[in-house]
């Protein structure tokens, strides 16, 4: 089975409560599970928060979709991915894709993708951003169960704990590696949820493009943005992956 995680909490340093915060009329929490429930691969969705009780309108959600949903160490999310994997009594043969709650353009055809070329090359990890070719916000991470418990046992470093699969790509030369890459480089377009700004971006880009009758993907966002070049200013004075650059400076060894 194939069962995707996202994780998500409250406590955002930069953007308190985004994932909870709404667009047309729904959290952006809600729009990630919608979307990813169109992925033809995965068979079950579960949220993974931690267990501090600012977290509890997430659990609250989960429970009127009908999600499961585990709580676990604020701090140590990659223990928050192993518990829920033994909650929910994952065995070896399954899967589990990562994705993360900053992520609510999350193209469902884009996942599939990467989740086939797992299977198919009978990959250890598998992702769309070893080479990114992109945009920031469409990140996609598909691991195999037995590689999650290795990863518990052996990540020592804190910002292996806290950036769940970090222990792979700083020992790449143990593991069978795969990139889903496209064509064209679009890895410069930021779509993720980490500043005030890119949540205008992201409520600007559902209130042109939703529809509760059909789901739009990757290439629907860039026609939008190519009809209306000014979006793109609304957020391009962020770089990217500030939160893996602040974890990395004040790394440590926990154990």
């Amino acid at each position: 089975m194939i069962y995707t995680m996202i994780q998500a909490r409250m406590g955002s340093s930069r953007l308190p409560g985004k994932v909870m915060k709404e667009v047309v009329g729904k959290p952006l929490l809600e729009h990630i599970i919608n979307r990813l429930s169109f992925c033809k691969y995965v068979d079950k969705i579960i949220v993974i928060t931690s267990n501090e009780s600012e977290n509890e309108p997430i659990v609250n959600l989960c429970e009127r979709l009908n999600i499961d949903c585990f709580s676990g160490d604020e701090n140590d999310v990659l223990d928050r991915y192993y518990k829920a994997a033994v909650k929910f009594n994952l065995n070896e043969q399954d899967s589990i894709v990562r994705i993360t709650a900053d992520c609510p353009l999350i193209d469902p055809i884009i996942v599939d993708e990467v989740i086939e070329k797992h299977l198919e090359n009978d990959y250890d990890y598998t992702t769309n951003t070893l080479i990114r070719t992109f945009p920031d916000g469409l990140d996609c991470e598909v691991f195999k169960l037995s590689i999650l418990n290795e990863m518990w046992n052996k990540a020592t470093l804190k910002s292996e704990r806290e950036h769940v699969t970090l222990f792979i790509k700083n020992n790449p030369e143990n593991y069978k590696l795969g990139n889903f890459a496209q064509d064209r480089d679009l890895s410069n377009f930021r779509w993720t949820v980490d500043e005030k700004e890119d949540f205008i971006l992201i409520k600007k880009i559902y209130e042109c493009l939703y529809d509760d009758e059909k789901i739009f993907l990757m290439d629907d966002i860039f026609k939008l943005l190519d009809d209306n070049p000014s979006l793109l200013k609304i957020n391009d004075m962020y770089e990217q992956n500030e939160g893996l650059k602040k974890s990395l400076e004040n790394d440590e060894i926990l154990r």
